[in-house]
């Protein structure tokens, strides 16, 4: 909906809202229909009633915490506190900062709590390259699904309309697959990025006229350098992106290139949808579902035009709750002037954490970072990584490893990057004690020192 107003619907958008996706909830247990009806109803509440649920919400969460996972109520009792002490969003400057350490030291009899649900292990290296799990139930899923849902349709998309989404989950589980045909969603690879395969996307793009497109900035950057370079001229009506910095010079090639408005989108792998664009290209907190806290290195809360640490507090409980928790984000709390959408949400003004280098290849491949997040997110053995590249032909993977790690990982991992788009790089591991943080604090996943002139033609439309 825009401004409130209803849209018309297909038929098939009909059937999936009402009989199709419900039918899927029942059966998996997810509820993401009934959390989105709920959403696309609240986001016009007026922010005082939004807050008000918001704050019913994390009450909620607290107590559970308290009661089910001894991780935070040893945490609340270090501070001799009770749930009652925790009633809004300022009164968790009372807890302490959580970080991944300090999850991993009671993971997962401390930290985790049974929902009924059957529950999964989820893995993600966040921003900061460290890799860090987290366990979700499909209910837990289901509601930072119905969110993401929710930003679609500020794009301007609508259940069931055909797209085109690139990313790194090639092999589809039997959900995934289901989805994928009930949506119409046509997935293609985000590893392969030299331009005859970027050539058979955008072929693909006009065969199944798709005026949808979305994934990672990086990746629709190229496509819109090669789109603009074959003067590929067929317009898009919107372009969804996530998982890095959109910069300016992003969005300016690819509203160039497709003709269609950006809508950048905030979420994190810990299961919680943080924010997201409207149609005026203002960042909007999801308030019923995280609170966001800005602060500095000492945790101390920031002015609200300055950059801050992300503390996100996820206010569905899920079979691991996370409170207060350092995700490794850095991003700008905006002012809270009511958007022209009409939206009662928060606004945040931008998220500036997740910077990201390309790798080259001889072969004119281009490796993301969410290539190589793809490959070693799901490594239990690797704690944390950096890429460097100096040659076009070797790239150096530095690893910090966890127990388990072996010469058997090095040659996995090896051969894992080789296979899905680096097999023209000759690839070295360093196993290190650490990896070094930038002068700002934060640890970079992808350092390449090959001038890209390709790129840098491009960085001056900022």
């Amino acid at each position: 909906m825009i401004g409130g107003a209803p849209r018309r619907r297909t038929l098939w958008s009909a059937a999936l809202r009402n009989v199709l996706l419900p039918a899927g909830d029942r059966a998996f247990g997810q509820r993401m229909m009934a959390r989105l009806r709920f959403l696309e109803q609240a986001q016009w509440w007026a922010p005082t009633q939004i807050q008000e649920r918001r704050d019913a919400l994390l009450r909620e969460l607290i107590a559970v915490a308290y009661r089910e996972v001894p991780f935070y109520r040893d945490l609340l009792a270090s501070r001799q506190l009770t749930p009652a002490d925790i009633r809004c969003p300022a009164d968790l400057a009372k807890l302490p900062v959580v970080t991944k350490q300090m999850l991993r030291a009671g993971y997962p009899d401390k930290t985790t709590r049974p929902t009924g649900q059957k529950t999964y292990e989820a893995r993600t290296s966040g921003s900061t390259g460290e890799n860090f799990a987290v366990v979700e139930d499909h209910e837990t899923k289901g509601w930072y699904s119905a969110s993401f849902l929710l930003c679609l349709e500020w794009a301007g998309w609508e259940i069931g309309t055909p797209h085109m989404q690139t990313g790194m989950t090639l092999s589809r589980s039997l959900d995934r697959r289901l989805k994928d045909r009930l949506l119409r969603c046509h997935y293609v690879s985000a590893f392969d990025m030299d331009d005859a395969h970027i050539d058979t996307v955008l072929d693909r793009l006009e065969h199944h006229k798709l005026e949808h497109l979305w994934g990672y900035p990086p990746s629709l950057y190229f496509y819109a350098l090669r789109a603009l370079k074959r003067g590929w001229n067929r317009p898009l009506r919107s372009i969804v992106t996530w998982g890095d910095n959109l910069y300016p010079h992003y969005r300016k090639a690819m509203e160039q290139a497709f003709r269609a408005p950006v809508t950048d989108t905030y979420g994190v792998g810990e299961g919680t949808q943080v924010s997201a664009q409207c149609e005026h290209q203002r960042y909007h907190v999801h308030d019923l579902d995280v609170v966001v806290e800005y602060v500095d290195d000492e945790g101390q809360p920031v002015p609200s035009s300055a950059p801050g640490n992300l503390l996100l507090t996820r206010l569905h409980p899920g079979p691991m709750p996370l409170i207060r928790y350092r995700v490794g984000d850095v991003g700008v709390a905006g002012e809270q002037t009511p958007c022209k959408c009409g939206r009662g949400f928060g606004l945040m003004q931008k998220i500036e954490g997740r910077d990201a280098d390309v790798v080259l290849t001889p072969s004119g491949n281009r490796l993301i970072v969410e290539f190589f997040n793809g490959l070693i997110d799901d490594v239990p053995e690797i704690d944390s990584f950096q890429v460097i590249q100096e040659q076009i032909d070797r790239i150096t993977i530095r690893v910090v490893p966890r127990p388990g790690f072996s010469d058997d990982t090095k040659r996995n991992l090896i051969r894992e990057s080789q296979r899905h788009g680096a097999e023209d790089l000759a690839i070295d591991i360093e196993v290190v004690d650490r990896i070094p943080l930038t002068p700002g604090g934060k640890r970079r996943y992808v350092i390449n020192k090959i001038r890209q002139p390709h790129l840098s033609a491009h960085a001056d439309g900022r």
